[in-house]
């Protein structure tokens, strides 16, 4: 696997901030090394597999970022506590967790806008909370596909304009932007 797809995993999952300002250019620097020893850490921590903390993002710590993006729905990420996405009347999560991709593309959006935090004000829904809030009937929310956001310090339209970039279902509202990651065709709102 190359240093650069290893890069673009460790962005997704939330480390992108120890390679700024490079990014994933594909070299193995001082920065790299430290997302990736950063991550090996946190890995280690997470499970009771113990992976080597060595900085280096060879075979075994690219099979740790594959099996974190793959859970990423039940264990979050660097930046995003899986409790963030809980129904906000309930308390309750989809019984399978949120969507992985909805948390990766959450990371990438985040790191897209400079690092800024990410205010997640509504993720899960009920079927009877979302009745109750009037979402829609079939809302994303009701699957752990969508999570309506705030950055701060970044306005609705900046946010829309870069979840637009990787996101299927993307709404602008004048306090907040939706995100979702619904299968299919894009849809704009």
């Amino acid at each position: 696997m190359s240093i650069k797809t290893s890069q673009e995993k460790l962005i997704r999952l939330g480390y992108g901030e120890y390679m700024r300002p490079y990014g994933a250019d594909g070299k193995l620097g001082p920065k790299t090394k430290k997302a990736t020893l950063e991550f090996q850490k946190d890995y280690n921590k997470k499970t009771k597999k113990r992976i080597k903390e060595d900085g280096i993002p060879g075979p075994e710590t690219n099979k740790a970022l594959d099996h974190w993006m793959k859970e990423a729905g039940r264990w979050g990420t660097k930046n995003f506590s899986i409790d963030e996405f809980r129904c906000k009347g309930t308390g309750k999560l989809p019984s399978g967790g949120m969507d992985n991709q909805l948390l990766l593309k959450l990371e990438e959006l985040r790191y897209r806008l400079g690092g800024k935090p990410v205010i997640i004000n509504s993720g899960y829904r009920t079927p009877e909370h979302n009745r109750k809030v009037g979402g829609a009937a079939n809302s994303q929310h009701l699957y752990g596909r969508a999570a309506d956001i705030v950055v701060k310090g970044v306005s609705p339209s900046k946010v829309y304009q870069e979840a637009d970039k990787l996101f299927n279902g993307v709404g602008k509202y004048p306090t907040f932007t939706h995100v979702d990651t619904r299968p299919g065709k894009k849809v704009r709102f």
